[in-house]
């Protein structure tokens, strides 16, 4: 009887210790995704090694800036000419 007693306790005891430890894998998840979304929306700081990775965000954000710029003028052309 006493044996049972104790394995049903460890087993309450390592199942609590389960249960407690997912919880909070579960909240250090949530926080890391929050973290993730948040520095993902910011801007990135330029690095002084990183120049060529900033020219080449530069080109493209200049790239896609012309190709709005046409979008839109094609856009007020095709309202004009009707």
């Amino acid at each position: 009887m006493r044996r049972l007693l104790m394995f049903i306790a460890l087993a309450a005891l390592g199942g609590g210790l389960f249960l407690w430890h997912k919880q909070n894998e579960q909240k250090n998840t949530m926080a890391q995704q929050t973290a993730q979304t948040a520095t993902a929306s910011a801007p990135r700081q330029t690095y002084e090694h990183d120049w060529a990775k900033h020219s080449l965000d530069t080109t493209h954000s200049v790239i896609d800036q012309i190709q709005r710029q046409r979008k839109d003028d094609d856009l007020k052309d095709a309202v004009g000419r009707r």
